[in-house]
């Protein structure tokens, strides 16, 4: 009977414990966190697993350390937090943190499908003595056997921080060759692969910067077309600009014009005088952009040139003034026939169309001259001496955009009492653009002229002016002469441009001399 009882107890016993040592086995994890893109969890966590978009699970962080006395390696784990399942595809699945983690997530964290309990796994039922005998071997080597695979990946996620793309994808190789049995095996080889790709797409877009214009210079004020031409592999361009010093870019979405050809029109308000700043991107067919000119934080630099005149805005006044002063010799030989003139002018230039232009000014003309005979012939009377103050006022009417008709009264006062004068032209193009000016003058008791001058303005900040007259000036009676006159001058500022005169004239090979002269004009 003895015996018996104590069979009895003892088959109760190990029973009781063979259970116990089942249920506090650790459950095993579903599956790891391998990866975190742009703030979601990637994990090893497939349709294969039974669970779907939408499903809750559950991260917990292994932890083994070693005790510092007893030399006894410790392993146990912690809940993290609660994660929801986006995406949940056949071998991975996306998912996001519900709640406040109590760490942050890393890669190496375990994943159990939740479950509203611990993860540890439920007691078994009842078995033989036999059944449960044998068990714990079993439910011990499945442990072993996972948890190795779990440590070797966090062992290699461990060591790459901050390791660089190309010495991740190594590693990676690496890692998938050196552990082929391992479950992490193919998404680590898979996620090489990918590093691959990305690295080799980054070198390749650095290639095409070389390949893109610059912008050395632009106008201020004045809108700049921009093209770039890109790869077939992007989609799209956009370009930024700003004025320098400005906080914030303006971006620009670039048309395209062809095949592999993208453009778009830089604002005319980003010209300014301190310069101006852009940079380029280049939208590739994932949808992410790519830059290659610049960087919003080292933008390339642009130079603004002002223009050859400063224009205000359409349908504002511009206030003129200009002064200018030449000597001009006919016959340097003698000095006997030569022209001094000074001439001042104020005005407003108001519309391009319709009245243009009002002018008021006035001028003085000292010089000598006469008919050849008189001048050079023996025995001749000599140069008669010419004198005259003079005032006038302009007005500049449009025929159209390209065509205005410039007329002159003048009013001047001689030694010998009153006379007067007047001039007219017609002008071909703006007046604050290269234009051509052609027509003629007459002025009592000093003879007349027909001229042609043309404006040159396409040289930032230098308007040239190419002119010729036919005179018989400085004297009514003189014999006609020719004028050759250049001018170049230079913007100092928007508002003033100084310019020097040169001139040669005569009126026949050995009746010639030069001339030289100055000029402001200065507008606001």
């Amino acid at each position: 009977m003895l015996r018996t009882l104590g069979a009895a107890c003892a088959f109760g016993l190990v029973t009781v414990l063979s259970a116990k040592a089942q249920a506090e086995a650790p459950r095993v994890p579903d599956g790891t966190m391998i990866a975190i893109d742009t703030g979601e969890l990637v994990l090893d966590l497939g349709a294969t697993k039974n669970v779907h978009d939408g499903d809750r699970v559950e991260l917990w962080r292994p932890v083994r350390l070693r005790h510092p006395v007893t030399g006894q390696v410790l392993t146990d784990r912690f809940r993290i937090g609660t994660l929801r399942l986006t995406q949940v595809r056949s071998a991975l699945s996306l998912s996001v943190i519900e709640g406040a983690p109590g760490r942050p997530p890393a890669t190496g964290d375990l994943v159990f499908v939740a479950d509203g309990a611990s993860p540890v796994a439920p007691a078994p039922k009842p078995a033989s003595a036999s059944a449960a005998a044998s068990a714990p071997p079993v439910v011990v080597t499945t442990v072993v056997t996972q948890d190795i695979d779990t440590r070797e990946l966090a062992d290699l996620m461990g060591a790459l921080a901050s390791a660089t793309p190309e010495s991740r994808a190594r590693a990676y190789e690496t890692f998938a060759q050196a552990h082929p049995k391992n479950r992490f095996a193919r998404v680590v080889r898979e996620e090489a692969t990918a590093l691959r790709v990305s690295a080799d797409a980054t070198r390749t877009t650095k290639r095409f910067e070389a390949s893109l214009p610059r912008l050395d210079r632009v106008r201020i004020g004045e809108p700049q077309r921009f093209a770039v031409e890109l790869d077939a592999r992007f989609v799209g361009g956009v370009v930024h600009v700003r004025r320098k010093g400005a906080p914030g870019y303006r971006s620009l979405p670039m048309e395209s014009v062809g095949p592999r050809y993208w453009a778009a029109t830089l604002p005319g308000d980003a010209m300014t005088d301190q310069g101006m700043e852009y940079f380029v991107e280049g939208v590739s067919a994932e949808g992410g952009p790519v830059a290659l000119v610049g960087t919003a934080d080292a933008p390339r630099q642009v130079e603004v040139d002002p223009p050859a005149l400063y224009v205000r805005p359409k349908d504002v006044a511009i206030a003129q003034a200009s002064l200018q002063s030449e000597y001009a010799s006919f016959n340097a030989k003698r000095a006997n026939d030569y022209v001094w003139q000074t001439e001042g002018a104020v005005g407003w230039r108001l519309h391009d169309e319709g009245i243009r232009a009002v002018r008021s000014g006035f001028g003085v003309l000292r010089g000598e001259g006469g008919s050849l005979r008189d001048l050079d012939a023996p025995g001749g009377k000599g140069p008669e001496t010419i004198g005259l103050t003079y005032g006038y006022v302009e007005a500049e009417v449009t025929l159209s955009s390209s065509f205005a008709l410039v007329g002159r009264p003048i009013l001047g006062l001689r030694e010998s009492g009153i006379t007067g004068g007047a001039s007219g032209f017609l002008r071909v193009g703006n007046d604050l653009r290269t234009n051509l000016l052609v027509g003629g003058e007459v002025l009592g008791g000093v003879g007349q002229r027909g001229i042609v001058e043309l404006a040159w303005r396409t040289i930032p900040r230098v308007p040239i002016v190419l002119r010729t007259e036919v005179t018989t000036q400085p004297a009514s009676a003189g014999d006609v002469g020719a004028r050759a006159i250049a001018q170049v001058g230079y913007q100092l500022v928007r508002e003033l441009t100084l310019s020097v005169r040169a001139s040669y004239q005569g009126r026949t090979i050995d009746h010639a001399g030069p001339g030289a002269g100055l000029a402001m004009g200065y507008q606001w």
